[in-house]
């Protein structure tokens, strides 16, 4: 999708930005109960040549900061040869992040407040002023998150089925696992499916951990969006990223009884149906009760809590049979993140 407008100014704000300029802008958002100012902070670069408008954004949920630092170190690469525009906001839910929180301080959580309101909650307003401000303005989106607290999640894209492109962009981050899932209404996708723009989301990792796998997944998946979108030159040494594994559908495995949680599969393990994937231990001491698959998949999420109670959900399941496909696409993944391609994990300050 081009942006027909790159040779206007792209105004955020009350800033004007004309192509080849680049700023760092704070959106006043409101003011906390401190009577502190809020501010949105949002990083733009504007490239000489057209091409297309893309934002990437983390932490809208405040305690998964792998995204943040993906973008951070992002924010030190040089990007010369850039066509079109780059707008990354590096923490999107700053009061959460403060806190340590995956929710806004009155327990709202923003992702499920877009488009917001500009008379509404503190939460509705960040969402109206990011919404307004910046996503209408953009032609595609990568969101970052991670997994929740004690739930950590295999590197994955999950994409919009019913929107044209998503999944040829999808294929080209190039995570482990993409799935096509539904929209949750109220949250960030939702905006920019009701106008038909591709945005994916990204999951890897968990809350509140920094991650280096993760964030390097992250910033590779984002090196090879731009570089097919055409905003970066294609990369000087060739990339032997293996094809990621589309999973049609997932399913959460659910905790026969409660118990002690004893695993004996980890995240990206494939998993046949009918196999052993763990056992639940009687914490007083009378047996053990063995967990079985009741799918054929790859784990992309797990349960991390050694004490469950009985319906938790403790493995969660792409749905897949393409067995050599998962293995294949997983060892890609960790043989990028040996070799670095050519961003290397801790590299900044580097020309793409």
């Amino acid at each position: 999708m081009p942006n027909d407008n790159f040779d206007q100014p792209l105004c955020i704000g009350p800033h004007r930005l004309m192509p080849g300029q680049r700023q760092t802008i704070d959106l006043p958002v409101g003011h906390l109960v401190t009577h502190q100012v809020l501010d949105l902070t949002v990083h733009v670069r504007r490239g000489e040549k057209p091409g297309p408008r893309l934002l990437v954004t983390a932490a809208i949920h405040g305690d998964e900061i792998n995204g943040t630092e993906a973008i951070r170190r992002l924010l030190n690469r040089r990007m010369r040869h850039l066509a079109g525009d780059l707008i990354l906001i590096p923490v999107v839910n700053l009061p959460a992040f403060v806190n340590r929180s995956r929710y806004l301080p009155d327990r709202r959580d923003l992702n499920r407040l877009f488009p917001g309101s500009k008379n509404g909650s503190f939460g509705a307003r960040l969402a109206d002023l990011l919404t307004k401000e910046i996503a209408n303005q953009c032609t595609h989106a990568i969101d970052l998150h991670t997994g929740a607290v004690n739930r950590p999640n295999l590197p994955q894209i999950r994409y919009s089925d019913d929107v044209p492109g998503a999944k040829e962009l999808a294929e080209v981050f190039c995570a482990p696992v993409t799935i096509a899932s539904t929209v949750r209404e109220g949250s960030f996708r939702d905006v920019f499916g009701r106008q038909g723009m591709v945005q994916l989301m990204y999951e890897g990792g968990e809350a509140g951990i920094l991650e280096p796998a993760p964030v390097q997944l992250a910033i590779n998946g984002v090196l090879s969006v731009m570089r097919h979108l055409q905003m970066l030159p294609q990369a000087k040494r060739t990339e032997t990223r293996g094809k990621t594994v589309f999973c049609e559908q997932t399913t959460w495995q659910r905790a026969p009884r409660g118990g002690l949680f004893l695993p004996s599969v980890n995240l990206g393990a494939f998993v046949e149906e009918g196999m052993i994937l763990g056992k639940i231990g009687d914490p007083l001491g009378r047996q053990k009760t063995p967990i079985f698959a009741t799918h054929s998949g790859v784990v992309i999420g797990r349960l991390r809590n050694g004490v469950i109670d009985e319906g938790d959900g403790i493995f969660h399941i792409g749905l897949t049979r393409r067995v050599g496909a998962i293995a294949k696409s997983i060892q890609a993944a960790e043989a990028d993140l040996d070799h670095g391609l050519d961003h290397p994990v801790f590299d900044e300050d580097v020309e793409s």
